[in-house]
């Protein structure tokens, strides 16, 4: 438990009414480009009739041509990230149909991203597992609040997204689905590298820059072989800050830097052995969080935001704010063919730093008086979180070309986690003054076993069956220490004991499959999911030992296929979720303290739809569809004593939007002696989305003229593309945000307690790039 963030809301923090913070539906990124289809791992260059439909990921832990997969995946390549410049996390998640980010700047999290609607706003622990290769990035533990890692294309082979709940083969928190990062692995027979540098700069702010490259070093033909990449990137910072402590122009000024190195080792044909660590780094500074609408505040809410900024066109009024963001992943992975299967360990170890110092004064600004502080004082939150995370899996997989596949095998980790928060006034003068301090130590650990046949009953039917069972232990403590000044607001100090939770839960899946065609597939799916509880704080009277967890169950029926005389691919996808005991963070009225518990049901189904035509060599169109229903199935209430969270049945979940469309097309040519040109262009559209869950009803007046839950308008962006490239050297222009449009991915009013906030699109953004294989 603990204090709420305005724009970071962490576990334990404080009170629903001070903490909803803002939670970005990020639907068109860093200037909205195309949605990627789900069909293929896009290329600029226009595949021809040997490559349509012959992508091959490893979604369900083995090999597969993507047509072949029986559930909804989407694959880009990260060369195709590199080319279509999307080289920042924002850029590439809400490109993907049904995927959404939330937050950005210096809140982006796990939790912030959700695939089909399965998510209620933040504070909660993420509904989307991630994995770097088979290694689980993403806590199960509430309380860690993992970072969203900022991976370079430069070190990625492709990204996966697997929509829909994985729980059967990927374990806990993969409700909504699964983003896979596939690293590219070292080659043991040829030296190669590539080198990148680029430049962009964004209508109205400043300028960025990027630096990425790698090299592959064959060190014994056949048995070893050395892949080293790196990269920095600056990113064109475009807003500005009027705060007398911070003021400036174009201070949103952010930094990552980064590098992996990947060994590969095979000292007999029957094992490969595979050796990394990824290192990485991200300074964020600034707050893309504007304050909006000049008159609210100034009466009784009437139903309507206005989305005018308060201090002026991409203008901050915020103390200093900053967060700082440090990742280091072990990773070793050994493979040994025996015989009648494949035997593969896959240990890893990571420890990821986040410390952030955030303006909160719109947020605990009552504190001002309390202290004494003068006019201009300002109140800031201090967080310092880590994560120590180790995790072993170990699975046989057979290898017999008769009609039955099998796959089972077993997973553990273990993680120690640290959550500490302090809430600082400081005065125009003077020393500052800690108003709370927290020290809230926890630790996670889960066992579990998996299985999963298939059996061929003919080259063209097959069904697909899988269980996991998993279980977890938890335990937290928190010791808290309030000024006398706060002491009304936040309690006294107190030292809470150890709270522990126990856990477990049965994952499964059915998944009959019919082959229409060789380029033709029809598949029925029904998966579940779950997201473990947990712990609550103890010592303090009305507040729950512990929460439960909470599960989904979901039914698709998709149609994949290629049509190769119109050259053609597509992908199509009819699903529904049903999802129980939804986890909520809310808070004890006496105390002020947050808290988890469950609330109600929620029901997301809709339909999507992408694919690609390639009518003529080097000319191709990309086109994506999602129609999204996401609502809640039942009245959402906190229990008794809570600051209720309202929602009704019939109520969208936050971020949903009922409409998202895309369409993008390509077209590369030759120009002579060796060299090609492209040109590209794409236009999205993002349909009308709802914010957080308010903890007010609409229709209350009082001191809530701010009103409650935000309705946030739709929006259409436009990029361009170009570029001039051979063999060895490519030269590529865009723009991003062609309009300049000030579409709203995010608002909030933290629950109708606080002027609303809201992130608009990055302004105008056009960069060079240059890049250099040998």
């Amino acid at each position: 438990m603990g204090l709420g963030s305005a724009g970071d809301a962490a576990p334990g923090e404080l009170g629903t009414a001070m903490r909803n913070g803002l939670k970005a539906f990020l639907l068109a990124g860093s200037g909205g480009a195309c949605l990627l289809a789900g069909t293929l791992a896009h290329a600029q260059d226009a595949a021809d009739d040997t490559t349509i439909g012959e992508i091959v990921v490893t979604a369900q832990k083995k090999s597969e041509r993507l047509l072949d997969v029986p559930v909804s995946v989407a694959a880009v390549t990260g060369d195709s990230l590199s080319r279509q410049n999307l080289v920042q996390v924002r850029d590439f998640y809400n490109r993907v149909p049904g995927v959404s980010l939330s937050g950005g700047g210096t809140e982006q999290r796990a939790n912030g991203v959700a695939i089909r609607g399965v998510t209620t706003g933040g504070g909660t622990a993420a509904t989307v597992a991630f994995a770097l290769d088979d290694v689980p990035l993403t806590s199960g533990a509430a309380s860690a609040q993992s970072p969203l890692i900022d991976i370079d294309p430069s070190d990625l082979q492709r990204v996966e997204i697997l929509r829909g709940p994985q729980g059967t083969l990927y374990g806990a928190s993969s409700l909504g689905g699964l983003v896979k990062y596939v690293t590219v692995s070292p080659d043991t027979e040829r030296f190669s590298g590539r080198i990148e540098a680029g430049a962009n700069t964004v209508s109205g702010g400043g300028e960025g820059w990027s630096v990425r490259g790698s090299v592959n070093l064959p060190i014994v033909s056949e048995k070893l072989a050395l892949r080293v990449s790196g990269f920095t990137r600056h990113d064109p910072p475009y807003l500005d800050n009027i705060n007398a402590k911070a003021a400036g122009e174009d201070i949103n000024d952010n930094r990552v830097e980064g590098g992996r190195a990947a060994l590969l080792f095979k000292p007999i044909d029957a094992l490969t052995i595979d050796l990394s660590v990824l290192r990485q780094e991200a300074k964020f500074i600034g707050s893309p969080q504007i304050r909006i609408c000049p008159s609210c505040g100034t009466g009784a809410f009437t139903g309507g935001v206005d989305f005018t900024p308060y201090f002026g066109d991409m203008t901050l009024n915020i103390a200093p704010t900053k967060r700082d963001v440090d990742v280091t992943l072990y990773q070793g992975r050994a493979t040994y063919d025996v015989g009648f299967a494949d035997l593969t360990s896959v240990s890893a170890y990571n420890r990821i730093k986040s410390a952030s110092d955030l303006d909160q004064t719109n947020t605990f600004g009552f504190l001002l008086s309390a202290f004494s502080a003068p006019t201009g004082s300002s109140v800031s939150l201090i967080n310092a979180d880590q994560t120590k995370k180790f995790s072993q899996e170990i699975r046989l997989a057979s290898k017999s070309d008769g009609p039955l596949e099998w796959l089972v095998g077993g997973f553990y980790t273990h993680e120690k986690i640290s959550v500490d928060q302090t809430l600082v006034v400081r005065p125009t003068t003077g020393s500052d003054t800690t108003a709370y301090a927290s020290v809230g130590p926890a630790k996670f650990e889960e066992k579990a076993a998996f299985a999963d046949i298939t059996y061929h009953f003919t080259p063209a039917f097959d069904v697909q069956a899988g269980v996991r069972y998993s279980s977890n232990d938890q335990s937290s403590a928190s010791t808290t220490t309030i000024a006398p000044q706060a002491v009304r607001f936040f309690g006294p100090t107190s030292s809470e004991p150890q709270a522990k939770s126990s856990d477990d839960a049965v994952t499964w899946l059915l998944t009959p499959r019919y082959k229409i065609s060789p380029d033709t597939m029809a598949y029925l799916r029904i998966a579940t999911g779950y997201r473990p509880g947990g712990p609550n704080g103890a010592g303090i009277a009305g507040i729950p030992l512990s929460f439960q967890s909470d599960s989904v169950v979901s039914y698709e029926a998709g149609l994949k296929g290629v049509i190769r005389a119109a050259r053609f691919t597509y992908e199509a996808a009819l699903f529904r979720v049903d999802w129980d005991d939804i986890q909520l963070l809310t808070t004890d009225v006496a105390s002020q303290f947050t808290y988890y518990t469950n609330g109600s049901t929620a029901r997301s189904q809709g339909l999507e739809l992408s694919g690609r035509w390639a009518p003529i060599g080097g000319l191709s169109f990309d086109g994506a569809l999602t129609l999204l229903d996401a609502k809640l199935s039942d009245n959402l209430r906190a229990p008794a004593g809570a600051s209720p969270i309202y929602g009704d049945k019939g109520d969208r979940l936050p971020g949903s939007a009922k409409v998202s469309a895309s369409l993008s097309s390509d077209y590369d040519w030759s120009i002579g002696h060796g060299f090609s040109a492209t040109v590209g262009a794409s236009v999205a559209y993002v349909g009308e989305r709802y914010g957080d869950f308010a903890n007010i009803l609409p229709t209350t007046t009082g001191n809530t003229a701010y009103g409650s839950r935000i309705k946030l308008p739709s929006y259409t962006t436009f990029d361009v593309r170009g570029g001039i490239y051979n063999a060895d050297w490519r030269f590529t222009a865009y723009i991003k945000n062609l309009g300049d449009e000030r579409g709203v991915v995010e608002a909030t009013t933290r629950g109708g307690t606080s002027a609303p906030q809201a992130i608009f699109l990055q302004p105008r953004t056009a960069g060079v790039s240059l890049s250099r294989s040998f």
